[in-house]
């Protein structure tokens, strides 16, 4: 591993000298890479968080929302649904609905094609709050990224897309196993 100038080097430098030292035929590199993203996914969640915060908001409320977004105007779905793509249960849906709907984040309408169903849409408080958050969140990772240049991030963002690719398919599916996953 070609060690860059003294003046560049950070704390995971000086352990991976160690695990140098004490695990030789560790790969470092590789070591490093896996070091540095996990550690960067916490410093973005950490970023998240603080947003979050700002703006009196949770990651499931969050999410929830982000995900009607995501299904386009009119930006409804069905509770089993979101379930679906959050992959809660029905009880665990039902609970975070009613904290959302109590917020005044969603509503539930009557589904015109299932008079036993309903569906789920933002409010306008819902979709403000969201709109802010995201923003806010957009703006702080655009200062972090700021430390690339442009060609940099673009060459970074190809790396990281073939490294996702290098893992099997079933684990992009695989279910989260997270506490904001969870009621």
């Amino acid at each position: 591993m070609k060690t860059p100038p003294a003046a560049q080097l950070d704390r995971l430098d000086e352990k991976l000298e160690v695990w140098k030292r004490e695990i030789p035929a560790l790969d470092v590199p590789t070591e490093g890479i896996v070091e540095r993203i996990q550690i960067l996914a916490r410093y973005f969640d950490r970023s998240m968080d603080d947003t979050l915060a700002e703006f009196a908001l949770d990651r499931r409320a969050y999410w929830l929302i982000g995900n009607l977004r995501y299904a386009g105007p009119p930006y409804r779905r069905s509770p089993g649904q979101l379930g679906e793509a959050m992959h809660l249960s029905s009880g665990a849906m039902t609970a975070r609905l009613d904290r959302l709907e109590e917020a005044g984040l969603i509503r539930r309408l009557p589904d015109p094609s299932d008079r036993r169903g309903v569906l789920i849409e933002p409010t306008e408080a819902g979709h403000a709050a969201w709109e802010r958050c995201t923003g806010a969140q957009a703006q702080r990772e655009a200062l972090t990224a700021s430390a690339l240049s442009e060609d940099e991030k673009e060459h970074l963002h190809g790396l990281l897309r073939r490294l996702m690719r290098a893992f099997p398919p079933e684990y992009e599916t695989m279910k989260k196993h997270h506490a904001d996953q969870e009621d």
